[in-house]
């Protein structure tokens, strides 16, 4: 994620993936979608569907490898899926992914700081989201090419988001958790650009506990980094978790005559310690 001096001096430390890359991640990741929504008899008929098609293509001369079969259910699957050539799909993607970058698609206000910090974002940044709250962020972040963990307490939701991220082709750029209030998947990365999370995550949790989740969630951003806290119906405010934050800045102060009767969210940046190393010119290519 950029710093604000990078934005004014229109920077990038990392370019963005080619359409030909993420026409082959979108591929993949509708044929394992596929497969996993397959029974194993489903499996296995599959399996000799694939070997009977080979020995009609090929007369019954090929070793049959695991490889090789692999590679023809797959090419069944496409086909049965109808999946779209590239040139095709890379027409239909330009436009999807226009669309998908517009808050108001996925419900997000446009008074949520969310909105500020979207130019800041770079391709492969990670975010960890929490909360079923949240989840419309996850899918912004999503089609910003943001590498997105979002994890909930309901199963049955986090089962949605998953469905979703796949209809709209981001499904390989958000991996879903299901974890109760406070415990967070031993596989997620230890340090996250972004994260975030809506306050009735933290509805019924003690003070004491509140105040440790906190700090474990601090700990996990790396410096530089933010945190977006978002509103919940009949939990806490955004602003009332204020005094956990010691140093951080708050990103989103507007001036008293601004500030919206309810909360749409606060923004935080974690501080960059003074002794550490800047990011190497190399690193940075043309915006």
């Amino acid at each position: 994620m950029r710093t604000a001096l990078q934005l004014q001096q229109q920077r990038r430390r990392r370019a963005a993936p080619s359409l030909k890359q993420q026409y082959e991640e979108y591929i993949l990741q509708r044929i394992e979608s596929f497969k996993n929504s397959l029974s194993r008899r489903e499996v296995l008929d599959l399996g000799d569907e694939a070997i009977a098609e080979m020995e009609s293509a090929r007369g019954g001369q090929f070793l049959l490898t695991e490889i090789l079969l692999s590679d023809w259910v797959d090419r069944l699957i496409r086909k049965r899926l109808g999946l779209q050539p590239y040139g095709r799909w890379s027409r239909y993607f330009r436009k999807l992914r226009t669309s998908q970058r517009e808050p108001t698609r996925w419900g997000i206000d446009r008074r949520c700081p969310i909105i500020q910090l979207l130019p800041r974002l770079e391709p492969g940044d990670t975010a960890l989201v929490i909360g079923n709250d949240a989840a419309p962020i996850a899918y912004l972040l999503a089609a910003y090419d943001v590498e997105v963990v979002f994890t909930g307490p309901d199963m049955t939701f986090v089962d949605q988001v998953e469905s979703r991220v796949a209809e709209e082709a981001l499904g390989h750029l958000c991996t879903t958790f299901v974890s109760p209030t406070g415990q967070f998947p031993c596989e997620l990365a230890d340090q996250v650009q972004l994260l975030v999370f809506d306050t009735g995550t933290l509805d019924g949790v003690t003070s004491p506990a509140r105040a440790e989740i906190l700090h474990r969630l601090m700990t996990r951003t790396a410096h530089g980094g933010v945190h977006l806290i978002l509103p919940s119906e009949h939990a806490l405010a955004p602003e009332a978790l204020l005094t956990h934050y010691g140093e951080w800045t708050r990103e989103d102060d507007t001036p008293e005559r601004r500030k919206p009767a309810r909360s749409f969210g606060v923004l935080l940046g974690k501080p960059v310690p003074l002794d550490a190393s800047p990011v190497a010119e190399s690193r940075d290519v043309p915006a």
